[in-house]
């Protein structure tokens, strides 16, 4: 199974970046618009605290692993358009792995 790309794009529908979107899809990115940046902020933050505190997982970093992943849970609470993505089941599962690692 191949690892789907996703480019964010911040940008209009005629803005600069939009002649930018049949190359990406050419090299086989899928393209999430986001048109309204102030909510992406959120959007964004949710994958960086996961992938950072899932990071501290790989090497053994019980607390800063907690810490960040906690910081997503509140990222997914703030989180306004989910973009069609399963955000209650994420936040589920991101629970789960923090009670994981309390015990």
């Amino acid at each position: 199974m191949a690892l789907k790309r996703y480019v964010m794009l911040v940008d209009q529908e005629g803005g600069p970046l939009a002649r930018l979107i049949p190359r990406l899809r050419e090299l086989d990115f899928r393209i999430v618009r986001v048109p309204e940046p102030t909510s992406a902020v959120e959007f964004v933050r949710v994958f960086l605290q996961i992938a950072t505190g899932m990071h501290h997982v790989s090497r053994g970093q019980r607390s800063a692993a907690i810490e960040r992943l906690a910081e997503g849970i509140k990222a997914i609470d703030r989180v306004t358009n989910d973009r069609g993505l399963d955000f209650p089941a994420l936040r589920d599962r991101v629970a789960r792995e923090i009670t994981r690692l309390r015990q």
